[in-house]
């Protein structure tokens, strides 16, 4: 069983989306990133852990466990809610999305807590930049 803490860190940057809206992002080790995006069954089991004062969820992939995750109620909430989850990194403005502040409009993200007007769609060192994309900001 890992947490919330043991998955964090260096890797990948993900969001998790319902009906558009950015309800939490995390950047995740890149040997837990599978674990939420290729997962096909995500159980409630709660009840076997009395002593988290959290939601517990089983990760499941082609009927074997992969891991059991322990988080808080709305992180938990969201992930039993079949939410889109998408690696920020691979659209526009996603090095700017600090949930619940931005929106997934199907291409690109919207950002709402500010104004990135003017501001590079992409992080410098995203290797997604369509090439040359820097030059009009020199």
């Amino acid at each position: 069983m890992i947490n919330e803490e043991a998955v964090q860190g260096r890797g990948t940057p993900l969001v998790w989306i319902i009906d558009g809206d950015c309800l939490y992002d995390l950047p995740v080790k890149t040997e837990y990133v599978s674990m939420f995006t290729e997962s096909d069954e995500i159980l409630d089991v709660s009840n076997e852990y009395s002593d988290h004062g959290g939601i517990t969820v089983r990760f499941i992939k082609n009927g074997e466990v992969i891991e059991d995750f322990q988080t808080s109620e709305y992180f938990g909430s969201i992930i039993l809610s079949e939410p889109q989850i998408l690696n920020l990194s691979d659209y526009e403005y996603g090095h700017f999305v600090q949930s619940p502040n931005a929106r997934f409009d199907g291409k690109r993200f919207v950002i709402t807590n500010r104004d990135v007007t003017g501001m590079p769609a992409w992080h410098l060192k995203n290797p997604n930049a369509p090439e040359g994309y820097f030059d009009q900001f020199n």
